[in-house]
């Protein structure tokens, strides 16, 4: 063998031979002894230009090693932790949860009846998306509606007799000739057009639907955290159905505090316009409207959450009283609280609130036409809640036939809506199945019910005094009326006669019609012969205010929280029910068609006091004094149309109209219209009126048990 010096480039230095890898080495790295060797960074998975490339990535974010050297756009398609299958079935995921709304969207419009899928179509050709059709599918919402669409469309059907009694269809009749009436009845157009689609009424909704199937739309609720303002309850979709309740029933009518400033300051936080006494006391109120509450007219059940509610309203009220800080929102709180005492037939207790009230807005200087203040949007706060104060008095002061407690209105003038609009705040609905809204028109509401409160607070100073019988003359009450036509001939147009439609709408001119016979009844009570003039303006306001109360019952029914409908239905029941008595066996005989239409009108009175009996106690005990003095034969009729099943039936409750009258509790001063054998308008509070029944039925419970004891020993 040659050495490797021989030969050709002998003069090279040899090679030194390589050792053997040493046992479990890789190659490089592995030769020194003792080294350890390098292992490269696991990765979970690469960045897709490294993908592309084929080259091994660092997986370095937002940018790898290799996409910097080489200047690409690194880009990862999985989450920091995530491997690419794991990516890959979280896409799987997310593409079939994308795909399966449609899928079930296509199995509806497969499964659903065929008015239902046209509904559904319909939504989907309006740009609904397809989880707003899915969720209200899938919360029966869509179904619900659809159910409505035919119940809306059609007016209610009076109890008894179906028809418009003919004492009301007289040619002067305005409201025979207005929108809401034409739609129900379908009567031809009485504003110069040929054709019925040509009317302002047609089509419309608020004409075609009740009040209480529209929902109220209000942005500002979808950021609002109730539950931070009370420990009764943290379920906040509760909370938010409560509050709607409220915005939609009691707040266009009562005016207690600025609605948007409320709203604000509860999303905010602040404490200016918001606090947990007025929440509190706003849904211990809501409580009575809100139908989906159960035994919401009993509020001595501990249980219930109108007690909850109004529980801890009472209890900030003591903490808030022991402060001696007078707070703009404890005023508020007290209007409310008072208004749930008189619904609940304990108005001494409301009393109590309302002349705190009084006490600590004449400390803040509410009333002067600053406000007390140079701030001027706790100005306009504090303007709002004056007049909704002074006004809330002065309607329970009108009503009970007592002064004022509050002589002149506060000096802050009340700014024209349409050029103001702000000052008020507006309330919109929408309608099942439409997606328009509807403005309820909160400005006009509220300017019109303060400037008749107004009035009604004057003539309440000029005309009662305490303890003492109206001071009336013919004089005075014709002034009265006056300058009640005066007002209501400036109504703004969206309440004139042949336009009006809410519940509020037609309340005011409910008041008006009724207002007029109080007073002209107030100088027959004073003695005063009332001769023709008297007889016929009498005659006149009781066809209007009996139509619009049928009205208002085709239009919405009897069955939402309505106070003032309740004392209307109690004044025109009880006049119902002397004009038939005063029938019976009398000289002027009417006839039988006459006779009916008295009778018909006092079961829908009566129906409509039972209705409101779900909602506030003392509905039930008006419905309860109404229904007593009824005949036999006229109170089974009130039961045949109270209830799906007759009386016999087993299955019936003996007490479905005799629910308990928790007299302990009551403590109501409201004059209750009705015909009494006293003279003199104090022996007719509600109170006295209960307790008188209430003696009369122990003492015929005695003269039975007397029968019955006779005829033992016979």
């Amino acid at each position: 063998m040659e050495s490797a010096s021989d030969g050709p480039g002998s003069h090279q230095r040899p090679l030194t031979r390589l050792a053997p890898a040493p046992p479990g080495g890789s190659g490089e790295g592995a030769s020194a002894a003792g080294a350890r060797p390098r292992t490269r960074r696991q990765v979970t998975a690469a960045c897709e230009a490294c993908r592309r490339r084929k080259s091994k990535c660092n997986a370095e974010r937002p940018q790898c090693n290799l996409c910097v050297r080489h200047g690409t756009d690194c880009r990862y398609a999985t989450a920091p932790t995530e491997t690419h299958s794991q990516a890959l079935k979280r896409k799987n995921s997310e593409l079939q949860n994308r795909i399966t709304p449609y899928q079930e969207l296509f199995d509806l419009l497969q499964t659903k009846s065929e008015t239902e899928s046209l509904e559904i179509w319909r939504r989907i050709r309006t740009g609904n998306d397809v989880n707003s059709i899915l969720r209200h599918t899938r919360d029966g919402d869509l179904l619900i509606q659809l159910s409505l669409v035919p119940e809306a469309r059609r007016r209610y059907e009076f109890p008894y007799v179906p028809d418009m009694p003919p004492s009301i269809l007289a040619p002067d009749n305005l409201y025979l000739r207005s929108f809401v009436y034409e739609t129900t009845f379908r009567a031809p157009p009485s504003h110069g057009f040929e054709h019925d689609s040509q009317r302002q009424g047609y089509g419309d909704d608020r004409y075609l639907k009740p009040y209480h199937a529209a929902q109220v739309v209000e942005p500002n609720f979808e950021n609002l955290t109730i539950s931070k303002w009370t420990s009764v309850t943290s379920d906040e979709h509760l909370l938010k159905k409560l509050l709607y309740s409220y915005l939609f029933y009691q707040h266009p009518w009562t005016a207690a505090f600025h609605m948007d400033y409320f709203l604000e300051d509860m999303e905010s936080g602040n404490t200016r316009f918001c606090s947990s006494l007025l929440v509190n006391s706003a849904l211990a109120a809501a409580c009575h409207m809100c139908r989906e509450i159960p035994d919401r007219d009993k509020f001595w059940i501990p249980q219930s959450l109108s007690y909850q509610f109004l529980a801890e309203a009472k209890r900030l009220w003591e903490v808030e009283s022991r402060t001696g800080v007078n707070r703009l929102t404890a005023i508020q709180a007290a209007v409310l609280l008072s208004i749930v005492s008189l619904t609940t037939a304990r108005d001494k207790q409301g009393k109590s609130y309302l002349l705190q009230a009084i006490a600590m807005a004449t400390n803040l200087d509410l009333f002067s036409a600053t406000a007390g203040t140079e701030d001027e949007k706790i100005r306009r706060a504090r303007a709002f809640t004056a007049w909704g104060l002074y006004c809330w008095q002065a309607w329970q002061r009108f009503y009970f036939t007592l002064p004022p407690f509050i002589r002149d209105p506060p000096a802050y003038p009340l700014p024209d809506p349409t050029l103001d609009p702000e000052w008020y705040g507006e309330i919109w609905i929408r309608y099942p199945l439409s997606q328009k809204i509807f403005p309820i028109n909160v400005g006009c509401i509220v300017k019109s019910n303060f400037d008749l409160r107004k009035l009604m607070n004057d003539m309440a100073a000029e005309l009662f005094e305490e303890d003492e019988p109206p001071l009336v003359t013919a004089e005075k009450i014709l002034d009265c009326k006056s300058r009640l036509d005066m007002w209501f001939t400036e109504l703004p147009e969206p309440l004139t006669p042949t336009k009006v439609v809410f519940p509020d709408h037609i309340k005011i001119h409910l008041e008006y019609y009724g207002t007029i016979i109080s007073l002209v009844r107030l100088l027959a009570q004073s003695g005063t012969i009332l001769d023709i003039t008297w007889q016929n303006i009498i005659t006149h306001a009781e066809v209007r205010l009996e139509t619009l109360l049928r009205l208002y019952y085709l239009r919405h029914s009897y069955e939402s929280y309505d106070p003032l409908l309740m004392h209307w239905l109690t004044f025109l029941g009880d006049t119902m029910l002397q004009k038939l008595n005063s029938a019976d066996g009398g000289p002027a005989a009417m006839s039988f068609r006459e006779l009916e239409s008295l009778r018909s009108t006092l079961i829908l009175c009566a129906k409509g006091l039972y209705d409101q009996g779900r909602n506030y106690h003392i509905a039930v005990l008006v419905y309860r004094l109404l229904r007593d003095r009824m005949k036999a034969n006229d109170v089974d009729l009130v039961r045949t149309h109270l209830f799906s099943t007759s009386p016999s039936d087993p299955t019936s409750s003996k007490n479905d109209d005799d629910p308990p009258l928790m007299m302990e509790y009551v403590e109501a001063q409201w004059l209750a219209p009705v015909s009494a054998e006293s003279s003199g308008p104090a022996r007719k509070t509600l109170d006295y009126l209960l307790r008188e029944y209430e003696k009369l039925s122990l003492e015929q419970n005695v003269d039975d048990v007397g029968d019955l004891s006779g005829s033992a020993d016979a």
